[in-house]
């Protein structure tokens, strides 16, 4: 949404000085040729109306995304003690959300290709175009933007991708390079089997103390 913001505010500021640059070339020249007077006050007019109108026009295009963006801004900017599910009902699509170190995120799009050109290059969205080499693809990723640039008219079309999420789950930043990834990967996945051998090895234990326990209670 920042992208959105500062073209609407490059747009209005060239529209305002090419403007104002007219109106004073405009009344340079009622002075200098008075016999046109009337042409260049009409000219006058339409530029004014011109300007008003394009000025309101970009004005309204913002219009929708402050409504909706500062009623949930709160959101972004604190740790908020909501769940997940009281949290989507507020998203304008109903899209999951994701509390990531305090901020909460929309996942906007889904079944996406991210990919890398070299080992510096870092992972960029390939899904319709691009240059990449093949052998640095992530398949099947989701793009994760901020909740507060996510709501309004635009639904987080124009607001910057924060982060990725791939088909097992890892959250990693948009920055990452391919190798960067490939270090990540292999931590998550290092990380998820000591987890599920410290479940595994719960679960044995408490197997073995039921069974004692049954056989104790069988014996007396």
């Amino acid at each position: 949404m920042d992208t959105l913001n500062n073209v609407i505010n490059s747009l209005k500021i060239i529209g305002i000085s090419i403007a104002g640059i007219a109106f004073v070339v405009l009344m340079i020249k009622i002075a200098v040729e008075p016999e046109m007077k009337g042409r260049y006050l009409k000219l006058t007019k339409h530029l004014l109306l011109a300007t008003i109108l394009i000025t309101v026009s970009l004005t309204l295009v913002d219009i929708p995304k402050s409504y909706y963006g500062d009623k949930i801004a709160i959101v972004d900017e604190k740790e908020s003690k909501s769940t997940i599910e009281e949290l989507k009902d507020k998203d304008c699509q109903g899209r999951e959300t994701l509390n990531i170190d305090g901020k909460w995120y929309v996942v906007t799009d889904s079944g996406k290709k991210i990919a890398g050109l070299d080992d510096k290059d870092s992972l960029d969205d390939v899904s319709f175009v691009g240059f990449y080499s093949t052998g640095k693809v992530v398949d099947n990723v989701c793009f994760i933007r901020l909740f507060s640039e996510s709501q309004g008219t635009f639904k987080g079309y124009f607001a910057d991708i924060k982060y990725y999420r791939d088909s097992d789950g890892m959250i990693f930043s948009r920055d990452t390079t391919y190798p960067e990834y490939q270090r990540l990967k292999n931590e998550f996945n290092e990380k998820k089997r000591q987890e599920e051998e410290e479940k595994n090895k719960e679960n044995n234990s408490t197997s073995e103390n039921t069974e004692g326990g049954g056989s104790a209670n069988n014996g007396g």
